[in-house]
């Protein structure tokens, strides 16, 4: 395996022509194909080649058209557990998918397209492959969610990075330095079975996952508030639902 020698997590090489308004008007159609065989219970891996290769996707089209697609029942399971304010999270305790959310916030800083979910999640199509390494933008994000967290003001924040993953301790550490700076005193762990320790924790869960989502009590849309609210600027979001109002 190559290292990752990245210094921003940004756009691939040829998303400006996987990503064309022409191109987002053939996944949107693909979408709904997907989703339809995903609704009658077809295995995801089977129907996202069938329908890529019907609609004849490129591999990061396929990634993308997968982290956008998700099967009805799956969607309404997230929706119930959501939390609509903020405000709900004081004196809450919170547990933050690690790699996940930090991942999504690096690529929305440095410019790379992101997707909107038809559960209405964002998602970001730039993998670990096993393997992390610190960009640019990581003490940045970090910073931001730390600022988040101080003005709401939770009871506590524990962030959980998956172990088997290499550099996930000095991430851990960054995020904690980086929490000191900003005045919150937050926790890290790393586990061998990130989603397991996310999903049955007895807290609040900040994740974009939606079988993790799916599992928990509560969760809060973090990345969907920083861009309401604009904390943060999406340089290029993709909603192939409504891919009319996809923004550039």
């Amino acid at each position: 395996m190559s290292p990752d020698n990245r210094k921003h997590r940004g756009p691939g090489p040829r998303d400006h022509l996987l990503f064309t308004e022409e191109q987002i008007e053939i996944m949107s159609k693909a979408a709904k194909d997907y989703c339809w065989l995903l609704d009658k219970h077809y295995a995801a891996k089977a129907a996202l080649k069938l329908v890529g290769d019907h609609y004849k996707l490129r591999e990061r089209q396929r990634t993308a058209l997968d982290k956008a697609c998700q099967p009805r029942e799956l969607v309404e399971r997230v929706a119930a557990g959501e939390l609509t304010s903020p405000d709900m999270l004081k004196n809450q305790p919170v547990i933050i998918d690690g790699f996940n959310l930090l991942i999504i916030m690096e690529a929305i800083l440095s410019g790379a397209p992101v997707f909107k979910g038809r559960d209405g999640l964002i998602r970001d199509i730039s993998g670990l492959h096993g393997s992390y390494r610190k960009i640019s933008e990581t003490p940045v994000a970090i910073a931001l969610i730390a600022q988040f967290f101080r003005q709401y003001n939770a009871h506590s924040v524990l962030w959980v990075f998956d172990k088997p993953v290499s550099n996930s301790g000095r991430l851990a550490k960054l995020v904690e330095e980086v929490g000191c700076q900003n005045n919150i005193q937050w926790q890290t762990r790393l586990a061998d079975q990130t989603d397991n320790k996310v999903a049955e924790a007895n807290k609040i869960v900040i994740s974009s996952d939606s079988q993790i989502l799916a599992r928990c009590n509560q969760w809060f849309n973090l990345i969907s508030f920083f861009l309401e609210n604009r904390v943060i600027k999406v340089p290029w979001l993709i909603d192939i639902w409504n891919h009319d109002r996809a923004e550039r």
